[in-house]
């Protein structure tokens, strides 16, 4: 069995953000020594119950502190981003803590994120389809093109 610990950055009324930041941070630097597989960040916007708007660059700052244990995202929300930034940065940060890295992606779930970002709720399924699979080609594929309805990527590599 493989035991996970997610870092879900949850903010507390009346504490200064970095305060509860740097408690969440020292947590995260617990999970190696203490032996659990693999250490998880979230992503949350415009939500006053949790601070964690980009798990890609906290699990960077962990890929630099750590040796074995796994850096997983729960999830990516793909809804929200450009596909190709989102298949640069996994690449890039894979590539930095040596192959650890595991990416789970979604689309989200809170109206009030999708409001945050003007994208209408409604539009979330097709997004998330075409960001996936723009994803899975830019990580697959020496080059490609795509047409959708709301990606269009002239032939890129």
């Amino acid at each position: 069995m493989k035991v996970g610990i997610a870092l879900n950055m949850l903010s507390q009324a009346g504490r200064p953000d970095a305060a509860v930041l740097n408690e969440h941070m020292q947590l995260g630097d617990l999970a190696e020594p203490l032996g659990f597989d693999s250490l998880f960040a979230l992503e949350h916007h415009f939500t006053g119950y949790a601070m964690s708007p980009s798990p890609l660059q906290l699990l960077s700052y962990y890929a630099g502190r750590t040796r074995r244990i796994q850096l997983g995202t729960s999830v990516i929300v793909i809804p929200w981003h450009d596909p190709i930034r989102i298949a640069e940065q996994i690449a890039y940060l894979d590539i930095l803590c040596g192959g650890r890295c595991l990416f789970g992606f979604g689309r989200g779930a809170a109206r009030t994120e999708y409001e945050g970002f003007r994208i209408p709720m409604d539009e979330a399924r097709p997004r998330f389809k075409e960001g996936l699979e723009i994803v899975q080609l830019a990580l697959t594929q020496p080059s490609f093109e795509y047409e959708g309805e709301f990606f269009k990527i002239p032939r890129t590599s």
